[in-house]
């Protein structure tokens, strides 16, 4: 029997508005932005989320419909272990244009640390990841992003090493 998705998976898959709203916002950034990036030094960042704004995920939310399952920590972990993940719209393309520039890419996620390794692999595969790029994933129940952004202006934890950098967006949840 066939399976119908939920309107909200359905809307990211198969409709031709999210995939033109997804570009708009990356080039709309881009005109906000680019002068701020072009100019900005390389104590300078960008902060950004993966799931869902730079990696699209829906196979992932089409395969739980198929097995009437939810979301779970052990499913999502096994998914981002499969490297399957591709790009949300206009994502890659702002990424291109960020990397011409000085300014550092911080990928803050909630995806957790044990995952880093097949989420760069992931990233890889889709041309999206440089060494200079910087993983800041979630270690374990406590660390939660405004801790890692904590780090990022700080310069602090995990950047003791880098520094404090400025930020100059924010890409995805600020949860």
């Amino acid at each position: 029997k066939k399976v119908r998705l939920p309107n909200d998976v359905r809307w990211v898959v198969k409709s031709s508005e999210y995939n033109i709203l997804s570009n708009q916002i990356y080039n709309n950034a881009w005109n906000n932005l680019s002068k701020t990036l072009e100019l900005a030094d390389s104590k300078s960042c960008i902060v950004m989320d993966l799931d869902e704004t730079v990696l699209d995920n829906s196979q992932y939310q089409i395969d739980l419909v198929h097995k009437s399952e939810s979301y779970n920590p052990e499913s999502w972990s096994e998914w981002v272990n499969l490297e399957m993940a591709k790009l949300v719209p206009g994502a890659k393309e702002f990424i291109d244009k960020v990397r011409k520039t000085n300014v550092k890419i911080v990928f803050l996620s909630n995806r957790m640390h044990k995952n880093l390794e097949p989420t760069i692999s992931n990233m890889k595969k889709l041309n999206i990841v440089t060494s200079t790029d910087i993983f800041l994933l979630r270690l374990d129940k406590k660390d939660k992003k405004n801790i890692r952004r904590n780090e990022i202006i700080n310069g602090i934890g995990r950047l003791s090493e880098i520094g404090p950098l400025k930020v100059l967006g924010y890409f995805g949840d600020a949860k």
